[in-house]
C-alpha cells in the first residue's frame, strides 16, 4: 500500500488540516505527544482545496490544432508526337518518368570496349610498355613453340637462371623472350622436358634475345607465362 493511501481519510478526521493530518499520519499513536499537537495556525481551508482539485481533474485542456501544408509539385507532362499510344488511337502524354513508348528516341548504344595496347610486358609482370627496336643475338637458350588450335605455346629452357632476369613482351604481332641466361660451354643441347643437370666447369652469364611471330587471332590479354623447374612456358589462346 502507498503511503499515502488514507491520505483523504486523515484529511476528513483532521478537519481539512494538513498540519494535523501530518501529524497523525507520521505519529499513528496515541500516546504519542505528536498525535494530536496543537499546531497554533489558523484555520486550513481543506475543503476548498479538495473542491480545487476535483475541478482540475475535471478540466479538459484543448489541443489546438495545426495544420501543415505540404506541397507537392506536379510532374510536367508533355505532348508527345506520335499520332497514338500503343495502338489505341489519339494523341496521349508522357510523363517525366520512364517509359516505353515507341516514339521516345532510342538510347545510346554503349561505347566499344578500348584496345588492347600494342606494346605490353607479360613478364614479369603484365603492364603496358614502349615500342623498342629487336636486336636478335647469336646465342640463346634453348626455345620452342607449339602451335594448337586454340592455343599457342612456347618453352624456354633456362638452367641456373633466376626468374628476375628473364623477360617476356609483345610488340604488336611479335613475341620477344629476352635477359640474361647461362651459357655452359661444355654442354651442348639437352632433351626437351627434361631438367638440366651437370657438372659444368664454366658457365658464363650472357645476355640474349629471341622473337617469335605470333599468329594473327592470339588473344593478347590472356596470355599466361610460368617459370617453374629451370623452364619458362608462355601459353597464350587462339579465338
Amino acid at each position: 500500500m502507498s503511503m499515502f493511501g488514507r491520505f483523504d481519510k486523515d484529511l476528513k478526521h483532521s478537519d481539512g488540516c494538513l498540519h494535523k493530518a501530518a501529524d497523525m499520519f507520521f505519529h499513528p499513536i496515541k500516546e504519542d505527544i505528536f498525535h494530536d499537537w496543537d499546531t497554533k495556525h489558523p484555520p486550513f481551508p481543506g475543503p476548498k482545496l479538495t473542491k480545487v482539485k476535483l475541478e482540475c481533474k475535471n478540466k479538459v485542456e484543448k489541443k489546438e490544432e495545426v495544420k501543415v501544408v505540404v506541397k507537392v509539385d506536379e510532374k510536367k507532362e508533355k505532348k508527345c508526337s506520335c499520332s497514338g499510344g500503343g495502338g489505341g488511337g489519339g494523341c496521349h502524354c508522357h510523363c517525366s518518368c520512364q517509359h516505353h513508348c515507341h516514339c521516345a528516341p532510342a538510347p545510346p548504344p554503349p561505347p566499344p570496349p578500348p584496345a588492347p595496347p600494342a606494346f605490353v610486358r607479360i613478364y614479369p609482370c603484365f603492364m603496358a610498355i614502349a615500342k623498342y627496336d629487336i636486336v636478335e643475338t647469336e646465342w640463346h637458350p634453348m626455345m620452342k613453340d607449339y602451335m594448337a588450335d586454340k592455343l599457342w605455346q612456347l618453352h624456354v629452357y633456362l638452367p641456373d637462371v633466376a626468374k628476375d632476369k628473364v623477360i617476356v613482351d609483345i610488340l604488336e604481332k611479335t613475341l620477344v623472350v629476352h635477359g640474361e641466361g647461362i651459357f655452359h660451354t661444355h654442354c651442348g643441347m639437352w632433351p626437351e622436358h627434361v631438367e638440366h643437370c651437370c657438372d659444368c666447369t664454366r658457365k658464363e652469364p650472357t645476355s640474349f634475345c629471341k622473337k617469335f611471330a605470333l599468329p594473327g587471332n592470339c588473344k593478347i590479354t590472356e596470355a599466361r607465362v610460368e617459370f617453374e623447374k629451370e623452364v619458362l612456358v608462355v601459353r597464350i589462346q587462339r579465338s
